[in-house]
């Protein structure tokens, strides 16, 4: 989405929403594509990391409240010496990217409207159905930012689940950099079939419609190659 954009994620402040597995792995990800996730949230409120979540000290510390089972991110805070906002949402946040990871409807309209103002460029959902319809049409309306929604970006998930099966089932060992490489791949190729679908159908470069468009042709395509 960013090279289509002619951009890439180098020096890009990035919002995210949780503390768990999925929002690790997009920090993780997202420093080593030079962005920084500078948001954490959890039910207690959000903190802000000027610096970013970068280090290694920072990602294990992450892991660590995950397993406390405490569910507060104000021990990042804590932690690191960042600032904390109680009862509030990241999405308020100054960012260039959104990438909500944590649960479904979390983000209103209200804040579908604050991102608009503060000038996101991006809104790609890590998570499954983070935003409220009403909050979701609002984003894909507006020219001004690029939405990705969760059908195909939260696939990650799902396509490492089988390469791991595939691997048990195989008996082969790949590495992390090799299954990276291969969850890229089929990645890019879901980004392909969905811009593909949506120029198809004359809906222009809407990945979500594209991508929904994309899924119903494959999944009806083996339904009647079975007789169905």
């Amino acid at each position: 989405m960013l090279q289509h954009q002619k951009d890439t994620l180098e020096g890009k402040r990035i919002a995210v929403s949780g503390f768990g597995n999925v929002s690790w792995g997009v920090c993780r990800k997202a420093a080593q594509l030079g962005g920084k996730v500078v948001t954490l949230s959890g039910p207690d409120g959000y903190i802000f990391d000027a610096d970013g979540v970068v280090t290694n000290e920072k990602f294990d510390f992450m892991m660590q409240m995950r397993a406390s089972c405490q569910d507060k991110v104000q021990a990042y805070a804590d932690k690191f010496g960042v600032p904390f906002f109680a009862g509030k949402k990241p999405w308020e946040a100054p960012v260039d990217v959104v990438m909500p990871c944590a649960i479904e409807n979390e983000i209103d309209v209200m804040d579908a409207k604050r991102m608009l103002e503060n000038g996101v460029h991006y809104y790609v959902e890590a998570a499954n159905m983070p935003a409220a319809n009403s909050a979701l049409q609002l984003l894909r309306s507006d020219p001004r930012i690029h939405t990705a929604g969760s059908k195909a970006a939260g696939s990650g998930g799902v396509i490492v689940s089988a390469l791991e099966m595939a691997q048990n089932s195989l008996r082969y060992s790949w590495s992390g950099a090799e299954i990276d490489a291969r969850l890229r791949n089929t990645m890019n190729a879901i980004y392909d079939a969905s811009v593909f679908a949506a120029q198809k159908y004359g809906l222009g470069y809407d990945l979500i419609a594209g991508n929904s468009i994309a899924a119903f042709e494959r999944i009806s395509q083996a339904m009647i190659a079975q007789g169905m």
